[in-house]
């Protein structure tokens, strides 16, 4: 048993990194604990992350690695609706992502596009990240959404749809076609040169705005 007492409402085997795949993670309070699986068929800990807002509650994590080392990553998300990106050999958050309205039950990465995150939330909507690019891609929701929160989500292997469930008794499938082009230009989008470019603004043309116009 965990020590905080509090119930797991999340846990995931890393299946991304074939360098891992002896890890899991659960989530629970405001702690996300990696395990490793030893051959003798016991557990270790090997990495536990505390938020540092006690009033956080983890109910989901997945795994990926990140594009530009290799690094093993953990994304988990819960009750305050942001998205924290764990690298596991810096151990350190890396990323945090806002957007939801309300709380996030479900999270899962592309099967073949590290980069590329899904979340599920209580707001009954669904969005596409990309992690590396620190942008939303997408957001589903509207007329064809869900009338109720969105509880679980998950890829097709294709990588091209995927499934989602709610408490409005209903299943979506989605296709990933329509976002195809905000995928492509989130993949070549560099937020450090973005950020870069616009403090040179600031101090050289006075103003973002000025700028922008010359």
């Amino acid at each position: 048993k965990e020590d905080h007492g509090q119930a797991l409402f999340g846990l995931a085997i890393n299946h991304y990194d074939p360098r891992h795949r002896n890890l899991f993670a659960t989530t629970g309070s405001n702690r996300a604990t990696i395990y490793e699986l030893e051959s003798d068929g016991g557990v270790t800990v090997r990495q536990v992350y505390v938020d540092a807002d006690r009033n956080e509650s983890f109910f989901t994590c997945a795994w990926s690695i990140e594009c530009g080392t290799g690094d093993c990553v953990l994304a988990v998300a819960g009750q305050l609706g942001m998205i924290r990106v764990i690298n596991c050999q810096t151990h350190s958050v890396t990323r945090t992502f806002l957007g939801h309205g309300n709380s996030i039950n479900d999270l899962r990465f592309h099967p073949y596009k590290p980069a590329l995150l899904l979340s599920a939330s209580k707001d009954e909507s669904i969005r596409l990240w990309d992690v590396e690019a620190c942008v939303c891609v997408a957001l589903f929701t509207g007329d064809m959404g869900h009338r109720g929160e969105v509880l679980s989500i998950d890829f097709h292997l294709d990588g091209e749809r995927f499934v989602s469930a709610g408490m409005d008794n209903a299943i979506k499938v989605w296709s990933l076609k329509q976002c195809a082009d905000a995928i492509a230009k989130a993949e070549t989008f560099d937020p450090w040169s973005s950020s870069k470019q616009k403090r040179k603004a600031k101090t050289e043309g006075g103003g973002t705005n000025d700028a922008a116009r010359t």
